[in-house]
């Protein structure tokens, strides 16, 4: 099983990708997040962010953060493949013990650019199933 970040391919994927970098470039995200920046990043339509559930199938869908993408903590060494390392990714679990983890998992895979959001009573928001 692989993540598949992208739905649908654009059709000048050159000037995409450039486009995205070069919004990705400015934002360096804390070690740790809060609600009120994790929103705040989140309410922008041209947020480079990637949200990442790293809890089990069945916890994501009895609920999770709106626009958070499922990628197991104990499966994103086999199967994670964002291929911009800088890309700003923030990670979320139950109480902040796996996050942890898959944080440290993408740190050694080369992705530089994270944020670990704890655990998803943090969301203040509501949850999508």
């Amino acid at each position: 099983m692989s993540l598949s970040l992208f739905s649908c391919l654009p059709t000048e994927p050159q000037a995409i990708m450039q486009a995205e970098s070069s919004a990705q470039a400015g934002l360096t995200l804390p070690a740790t997040m809060s609600y009120a920046q994790l929103s705040s990043l989140l309410a922008s339509p041209d947020s480079p962010v990637l949200l990442l559930d790293v809890r089990t199938a069945e916890e994501y869908a009895a609920g999770h953060i709106p626009g958070a993408v499922l990628a197991p903590y104990d499966a994103l060494a086999a199967t994670f493949t964002e291929a911009d390392k800088n890309r700003p990714i923030v990670l979320y679990c139950r109480s902040g013990n796996r996050s942890g983890i898959a944080m440290r998992t993408l740190r050694s895979m080369g992705y530089a650019n994270l944020s670990d959001f704890g655990g998803i009573p943090n969301w203040k928001g509501g949850l999508e199933q």
